[in-house]
């Protein structure tokens, strides 16, 4: 039998914290073939995700970037890419595309694959001196990924001469995982969450451009004509992040009275049961890519509610797979929990329609499928 040499394969994040980013890359090292790849890891930024990259990687390396331009972060990614042979980099986000760019295909000319998730980033490149500098790395770059329809169009409206380089892999989640029982009491119990309680969930860290405020007004509207709602926060603040929001949502709850409403979870690994403890998910975003948090509620079969926004309409489809309303209107999302709070038939009609779709248009091992071609072609 004849042995087919594998191929490295190298993905270079922001950082190792909880978020749909870390998510998406770390079911896809999971998944992918390890008969024909060997994966490594490369970060900026520790996080508490970093123990579950270490037991399916090969090698990861945290590299020191100092603030602004740092050519020694460009150069330790470089020697990575040099010591243990890469033939393949999927940067996820600019930043660490930016960095990955002089040792992948100047110094070494390997195989890079941008992958970009955020509408916001994209806008904000674009909008910036780094639209002229990625039009100079755009024709020395293998591809370049959107997980959303409008991230793909947006790259291929702003450099229509390298539209053929420009892909659109939409995320899948790993149905699975999301679906298994759980002892539902229980597991309430241990957060102080009651049988009568409705649980209203999000998974999202704390940045503004996630509105955990708009949940916390619309909350506060619920508040007195169904006491029994609870609201699950998951997920973290990071105290260097210029656009961290959980002072601001914390302030905004104790102003409203609403602590012994609101539990915060904190970094969790175990999302499934979480979702699974939960009666509704929330995404009240100002901007998505394509979110991986829904996909997982929907995965789950619990009823999502999401803001009507580029991402998130994609795949939530009003009234079928899911309830939208109007960005950053708490009356609107109000009057879209009560619906649910009031009618357990249009729970049970949204969790199975939108677990249907899940199943057939996200599916894991399509996406880790188009991913493999991608790396090998």
């Amino acid at each position: 039998m004849v042995s087919v040499e594998k191929i490295n394969l190298l993905f270079v994040l922001i950082q190792v914290a909880m978020g749909g980013t870390e998510r998406i890359v770390l079911d896809l090292a999971r998944k992918i073939d390890r008969t024909r790849f060997n994966i490594y890891l490369a970060y900026f930024n520790d996080g508490a995700m970093k123990k579950a990259f270490e037991e399916i990687c090969q090698g990861i390396f945290r590299i020191q970037k100092r603030s602004g331009l740092d050519p020694f972060a460009m150069q330790k990614i470089s020697n990575i890419i040099k010591e243990n042979h890469i033939d393949v980099i999927n940067a996820h986000h600019y930043l660490p595309f930016f960095y990955s760019f002089p040792g992948s295909r100047i110094l070494h000319r390997r195989k890079l694959i941008y992958t970009e998730h955020s509408v916001f980033e994209v806008e904000t490149i674009l909008s910036s001196k780094h639209k002229k500098i990625l039009s100079l790395m755009m024709p020395h770059t293998n591809s370049v990924i959107g997980i959303s329809r409008e991230i793909g169009e947006t790259f291929k409206n702003a450099y229509p001469k390298y539209s053929d380089k420009i892909r659109v892999i939409i995320n899948g989640v790993d149905v699975d995982r999301f679906n298994t029982p759980v002892e539902r009491d229980r597991l309430r119990s241990d957060w102080g969450i009651s049988p009568g309680h409705f649980v209203i969930v999000t998974v999202a860290n704390f940045r503004r451009v996630k509105n955990h405020v708009c949940l916390i007004k619309a909350l506060k509207q619920l508040s007195t004509t169904y006491p029994q709602v609870r609201v699950l926060l998951v997920g973290q603040g990071f105290a260097q992040d210029d656009e961290n929001s959980e002072g601001q949502v914390r302030d905004l709850i104790n102003k409203f009275g609403l602590q012994e409403k609101v539990i915060f979870t904190g970094f969790q690994n175990d999302i499934p049961s979480l979702l699974k403890i939960s009666d509704v998910f929330c995404l009240p975003s100002f901007s998505e890519g394509l979110p991986v948090g829904v996909l997982e509620a929907m995965a789950a079969k619990i009823p999502v509610v999401g803001s009507d926004v580029k991402g998130i309409n994609e795949i939530v489809f009003q009234d079928n797979t899911g309830l939208l309303f109007t960005s950053n209107d708490e009356n609107a999302l109000a009057h879209a929990f009560e619906r649910l709070i009031k009618d357990t038939t249009l729970r049970g009609l949204l969790s199975n329609n939108a677990y249907e779709y899940v199943c057939k248009e996200h599916g894991l091992l399509q996406w880790v499928a188009a991913y493999e071609c991608l790396f090998e072609s």
